[in-house]
């Protein structure tokens, strides 16, 4: 999943345009969406020995869902302010 967001940004970062920015928004709120249903509806082990020195500790697997998750709805955030006109850190104009 985060490939494809990944190669979107790239293909945004060459081709600048309203257009591009919104087919761009669209496939990051999609790939957040589907990124926090896993985490939802993940089957596997989601935890490993409870605590560990008083830090929760998830399994990789699960963790690498959990951060993915994070950063991209972090991402879609910086891409509706820039959709909006509100902030342009993402994409420099």
């Amino acid at each position: 999943m985060d490939i494809i967001t990944v190669a979107t940004y790239l293909f945004q970062t060459s081709h600048g345009s309203t257009g591009v920015y919104i087919v761009g928004l669209i496939v990051q709120v999609v790939a957040t969406l589907l990124l926090i249903g896993w985490c939802f509806t993940f089957r596997g082990r989601k935890y490993r020995n409870g605590w560990l020195f008083g830090l929760f500790s998830a399994t990789i697997s699960y963790g690498i869902i959990l951060v993915s998750a994070a950063i991209n709805a972090l991402v879609l955030a910086l891409y509706v302010m820039n959709v909006m006109g509100i902030n342009h850190v993402i994409f420099q104009r």
